[in-house]
């Protein structure tokens, strides 16, 4: 279970970079198993998100959502970022990621044999001007090596 958890968090800490972009902020991502090496990474819509519950009530039913990967691959994770509700809730430019950007990636992992779902909050910062990138602080990196030698 263990390894499992921590295989998804390594498919996000890698593969979020690529997926992220300055005005639009951190997207919403279904990452999951995808065999006994492989670790899937897939856009998830809003649309897809509110065939779970009410999108201004988000919060209490986020963890649900990968639920249903779970059980069918083993392990599944919601990402998003902390400012989610802004998105959703945007009127004009006001919930845009550009006048006030995500500062971290909540991840929401489900594994079908545990009975609680833990929840990661992981900090970045944006480097560059021109040509900005999301990078993960050097902790981030450091934990997760921990957890797999231990």
């Amino acid at each position: 279970m263990r390894a499992d958890i921590l295989r998804v968090l390594d498919c996000v800490v890698r593969g979020l970079p690529a997926h992220w972009q300055r005005r639009k902020g951190v997207p919403q991502l279904m990452v999951f198993l995808d065999g006994p090496e492989n670790v899937r990474m897939e856009k998830i819509t809003l649309r897809e998100l509110s065939g779970h519950g009410y999108l201004d009530e988000f919060s209490r039913w986020a963890g649900s959502v990968p639920v249903s990967k779970a059980r069918e691959h083993g392990c599944a994770a919601l990402v998003h970022g902390n400012r989610i509700h802004a998105r959703i809730n945007r009127i004009g430019p006001i919930g845009s990621g550009w006048r006030s950007p995500d500062t971290f990636v909540c991840v929401r992992t489900v594994h079908r044999d545990l009975r609680m779902s833990p929840s990661f909050s992981l900090k970045f910062d944006v480097e560059g001007r021109f040509f900005p990138r999301l990078v993960f602080h050097e902790w981030v990196f450091g934990t997760i090596a921990r957890a797999r030698q231990s």
